[in-house]
């Protein structure tokens, strides 16, 4: 990934997504907003007890810096389910309470409206997008272990088949700033859900711990469905190991900031 510096903010972007003239994308870091305290200081989630006015200003100036009608920029309401919904020109129809009901216990969002920005919110979860240049088609997925677990790439990539016909040997996709494996300890009802070849001993080893690699799991889910290795960027980049640039929930606990990764067709 290549980190930016635009109206103040910070953030970052996938190398080979970059080359798509047809359609931009972000990861935000935690710096350039308004938040402040374990918030600080562009928190971009509503539901971890920051002050509602600093995540709308967040939320604005995120709009303002790319360009993005606000009414468009579509959050799921993540519950770490394997729920995938896509964003239709009939959502625009719909009323507040709609739209929420709608994008309600969801953990990933496809859509082929233009300028219509799908975006999910992490602070340790595994960001994921996806694009068909051929079928004109993005995704954002947000994958934490349960929603892994549940295989929410996959699940994604089938929706996309299934309403717009994509091949998977057609989509680019990028795995974004997230835990790592060398540090994500789990416990046994977590690693005991995956295959071995997705957690290791913890070193010094505990009987009780495994390290989970969400992000082999992630790409995994790509490539079982046919998406190229080359065409799969992982970022490489942990947010628990960098305080100064990114929120991470298992460092500084459930209330702290979130960011966002978000893509859209021009």
């Amino acid at each position: 990934m290549i980190s930016h510096r635009k109206n103040d903010l910070t953030v970052y972007q996938f190398d080979h997504l970059s080359q798509f003239a047809s359609i931009h994308h972000f990861s935000t870091t935690r710096s350039g907003g308004c938040s402040t305290g374990h918030y600080g200081s562009f928190n971009l989630g509503f539901n971890s007890g920051d002050l509602r006015e600093n995540v709308k200003s967040n939320r604005q100036k995120l709009c303002e810096t790319f360009e993005i009608n606000g009414e468009y920029l579509i959050f799921p309401k993540q519950t770490h389910t394997g729920t995938v919904k896509v964003i239709s020109s009939e959502f625009f129809d719909l009323d507040e309470n709609s739209k929420k009901l709608f994008l309600n216990e969801t953990d990933a969002v496809i859509t082929n409206q233009k300028n219509v920005c799908v975006a999910i919110k992490t602070a340790d979860c595994v960001p994921v997008l996806i694009y068909d240049p051929v079928k004109q088609v993005v995704a954002a997925v947000h994958a934490g272990w349960r929603g892994t677990a549940q295989n929410i790439v996959q699940n994604t990539i089938n929706q996309m088949i299934a309403c717009f016909g994509s091949n998977p040997s057609d989509l680019w996709a990028g795995i974004g700033p997230s835990i790592s494996p060398e540090i994500y300890e789990v416990g046994e009802e977590v690693w005991s859900q995956f295959a071995h070849e997705f957690y290791q001993s913890t070193n010094p080893f505990k009987k009780d711990k495994r390290l989970l690699d969400l992000w082999k799991a992630n790409c995994n889910q790509l490539t079982s469905l046919g998406v190229p290795d080359n065409q799969i960027e992982v970022a490489g980049i942990c947010t628990m190991s960098n305080p100064e640039l990114f929120f991470s929930a298992r460092r500084d606990g459930a209330k702290t900031g979130r960011m966002a990764t978000g893509i859209w067709l021009r």
